[in-house]
C-alpha cells in the first residue's frame, strides 16, 4: 500500500488457500470464481463473490473511507469516544447508523465501523451477485446461494480449532463478527476468549460482538450476559466463549468436524 493509499488488489484462485500469513485466512478455501484481497487505509478485505465487481467495489470503498474522513474531521470525537454520541444534522445515513448501533449497545461509534464498512460496501454489490462474502478484520457480510462452513478462531487449549458453525443460506444475507479481550487488535473491556455474533447486518453484530465481550471477565457472567442481549432486535445468534465454559443461543448451528 503507497503513501497515495491506491487501493492494492490482489486476485486469489478459487479452491486454494490464502498463501497470506495472518492467523485465519490461511485457512480459507475460496469457492467462488472471483476472489480478492483489497487493502486500502485501514481497511484489509477479503471479497468473494459469483461476479466481478472490483470496478464498482473501488468506488464504494472510497466512498465510505470519504464519509468516514469528513466526518472525523468535523468531529474528532467520533473517532476517540468510547460512549455513544448524539446523530448531528447533516451526517449521511451510514455515519447515522453507526451512531444508532452504538447507543443501543452503549459503545462508541467507531466500535461499529468494520461492520459499517462491510455493510455499505453490501448495499452497493449484493444486487449484482448470487454470493458475496466479505470479511474485514474477523468481522464479515455473508450473502450466499448455498450453506457454508465458518472456522471460528481463537486462542483457548480447550477449545482451539474446534469450533465450526454451519451458516445456513436461507439465513443470509446476515453479518457475523467477533470480539475478544484476550487476543486481537480491537479495544475490548473484557477479558473473553471469544464472542461471536450473528445478526441482521453486520453493523449490529459488529456492536453486539464489543459490547458483549465488554461484559465478561469470567465463566459466571456468560449466562447472564446472554439473557441481557438475546431479546435485542437484529441479533440472531450468540457465542461466547471463557476458559472451559462455552455459551450459545439462537441461530448458532455446530459441525462436528
Amino acid at each position: 500500500m503507497t503513501q497515495s493509499y491506491d487501493i492494492n488488489i490482489e486476485r486469489l484462485l478459487a479452491g486454494k488457500p490464502d498463501l497470506d500469513r495472518s492467523i485465519y485466512r490461511n485457512r480459507v478455501k475460496y469457492k467462488e470464481k472471483y476472489n480478492w484481497r483489497i487493502i486500502y487505509k485501514y481497511s484489509d478485505l477479503l471479497v468473494s463473490c459469483d461476479r466481478n465487481i472490483i470496478p464498482k467495489l473501488e468506488r464504494l470503498i472510497k466512498e465510505i473511507y470519504h464519509l468516514l474522513g469528513s466526518c472525523i474531521k468535523e468531529n474528532p470525537s467520533f473517532q476517540k469516544s468510547l460512549s455513544p454520541l448524539k446523530i448531528k444534522p447533516g451526517y449521511p445515513p451510514v455515519i447515522k447508523k453507526m451512531c444508532q448501533k452504538a447507543a443501543i449497545f452503549n459503545v462508541g461509534p467507531m466500535a461499529t465501523v468494520a461492520g459499517a464498512v462491510c455493510d455499505y460496501l453490501a448495499s452497493g454489490l449484493d444486487r449484482y451477485c448470487n454470493c458475496l462474502i466479505i470479511e474485514n478484520g474477523g468481522d464479515v457480510f455473508i450473502k450466499t446461494n448455498k450453506d457454508i462452513e465458518v472456522g471460528v478462531y481463537l486462542k483457548n487449549k480447550h477449545f482451539e480449532d474446534k469450533i465450526y458453525l454451519k451458516i445456513k443460506a436461507a439465513g443470509t444475507p446476515c453479518g457475523l463478527c467477533s470480539s475478544s479481550g484476550s487476543f486481537g487488535h480491537s479495544l475490548s473491556m473484557g477479558s473473553s476468549d471469544l464472542v461471536v455474533v450473528m445478526a441482521k447486518s453486520t453493523i449490529s453484530a459488529d456492536g453486539a460482538a464489543t459490547s458483549i465481550a465488554n461484559n465478561i471477565r469470567g465463566p459466571k457472567d456468560i449466562s447472564k450476559t446472554i439473557s441481557s442481549y438475546k431479546n435485542i432486535k437484529d441479533i440472531k445468534g450468540i457465542l461466547i466463549v471463557k476458559d472451559d465454559r462455552l455459551g450459545v443461543w439462537g441461530n448458532i448451528e455446530f459441525i462436528n468436524n
